[in-house]
């Protein structure tokens, strides 16, 4: 049996606090909710291109560790771009786990010292695939399982998920609307989102695992029935507040959370996930 037969199928717990289910996606064997992205863009790559072949990705941790794992395991040669400011406990795993992994300075996308350029040039030199995660449609359409796992176990009337590739809102999104759930963002203030939303808030820094630079391709806007942004503060105190309840979900579970009690206390029914390990993060706790 292969590890990655065994992704998915995670707890859903409720929260004590009010109607706000979690799904438990950092419990998957990698880590974190991107496992089932990762499984999927790599089983495509392998129908279209077979075994063997080099791939690139530009990441900031989750799929980079998933990457690292599954693309190992399945016989590709992985090399992963990560920006200085990536969990270091997330770039250690992936280097643990065979990938080669390039660190580059938080510069401008058009700095060739940037992920962005050296994407493209490792792309050329290496003669690689670039799984482009933030477009890939086989991200999305990983993420669909959540959706019917959580159908077979409850109704809500509310998904709350943050939007880093795009791949988990748009994927569980589309399958949940269809049940008549409606559907809410999280982005950091001030993000390449927030801003294009007229959202109001400064940027006051990033939040792991959400993208704030750009608004990425497999985002359905059309989905998306409101959006809210939240500090980076914010994200780390409700992970903390997580933690504290036994549930081991990171900055990024934490934003989630704080929103999708606060549509719990207007009396809905509401699911979000716990998409990374808090032991990825440094969370003082």
């Amino acid at each position: 049996m292969e590890l990655w037969s065994q992704v998915g199928n995670t707890p859903l717990i409720r929260l004590r606090e009010g109607n706000v289910y979690l799904k438990l996606e950092y419990l998957n064997p990698g880590g974190s909710h991107k496992d089932r992205a990762v499984i999927s863009m790599l089983e495509d790559l392998m129908d279209k291109h077979g075994p063997g072949i080099r791939i690139v990705e530009s990441t900031s941790g989750s799929t980079g560790v998933s990457l690292a794992l599954y693309g190992g395991l399945m016989g590709f040669e992985v090399h992963l771009v990560v920006k200085e400011n990536a969990s270091p406990i997330k770039v250690g795993l992936m280097k643990k786990l065979g990938a080669h992994v390039y660190v580059c300075p938080n510069v401008s996308p058009e700095d060739p010292r940037s992920a962005k350029s050296t994407v493209k040039r490792l792309e050329q030199e290496l003669e690689a695939v670039y799984l482009n995660q933030n477009a890939n449609k086989a991200n999305p359409k990983g993420q669909e399982s959540i959706a019917y796992e959580v159908l077979d176990r409850v109704e809500v009337d509310y998904f709350v998920m943050g939007v880093g590739t795009g791949g988990t809102i748009t994927g569980v999104g589309r399958v949940l609307r269809r049940e008549g759930v409606r559907v809410v963002a999280v982005t950091p203030k001030g993000s390449a989102l927030a801003r294009k939303l007229n959202l109001p808030g400064e940027f006051e820094g990033g939040i792991d695992g959400y993208d704030s630079e750009e608004v990425p391709a497999n985002l359905d806007l059309g989905l998306i029935d409101e959006v809210r942004a939240i500090s980076p503060s914010e994200a780390r105190n409700w992970a903390n507040f997580l933690v504290s309840r036994g549930i081991f979900g990171g900055p990024s579970s934490g934003a989630q959370v704080k929103v999708a009690l606060e549509l719990a206390k207007r009396g809905y029914k509401v699911l979000t996930i716990a998409a990374d390990h808090a032991l990825f993060h440094n969370l003082h706790v």
